[in-house]
């Protein structure tokens, strides 16, 4: 009989147990006010990352990251950075849902001694609810150098 009662115990602490987690809810998502877990701010790339191909050592090449804003609210650039080797040029107003945005650059290869892959750092004034922190969007190219 205390077998019985042992194991309807431990049935009943599981059923519980199941119970409770299967009606938890991530509070952060209701909070914030994205219940539908829809990204407010979503930049979508035409391409993250660009290849260069091959790049003579001195040669300069110009190249384009292209988005759109496709979430529910204006993004706002703060700054983007890259390597010295590396000249940047972002929209300085808000873009607007839907819109495009474009960041330029220019590539110098002046001082460079071995093929590479740059990481171009995207930082938004907009920020991540769940961190309280500046968004951070990350692009690369790469390239082979050639040395003459």
């Amino acid at each position: 009989m205390a077998e019985i009662r042992t194991l309807l115990t431990l049935l009943l602490i599981a059923g519980a147990t199941f119970t409770f987690t299967s009606f938890r809810y991530d509070a952060s998502i209701y909070e914030c006010g994205i219940a539908d877990q829809t990204p407010k701010v979503k930049m979508t790339f035409e391409n993250e990352h660009i290849s260069l191909g091959k790049v003579k050592r001195g040669e300069k090449r110009k190249f384009d990251f292209v988005f759109t804003n496709t979430g529910s609210e204006d993004i706002e650039i703060d700054i983007v950075s890259g390597c010295d080797c590396t000249t940047l040029d972002w929209p300085r107003k808000p873009i607007k849902v839907g819109q495009k945005g474009v960041i330029n650059v220019i590539f110098d290869s002046t001082k460079k001694e071995e093929s590479e892959t740059v990481d171009i750092d995207i930082y938004l004034k907009n920020i991540n609810p769940k961190t309280g922190q500046r968004i951070l969007k990350i692009v690369e190219y790469n390239f082979e150098l050639i040395k003459s």
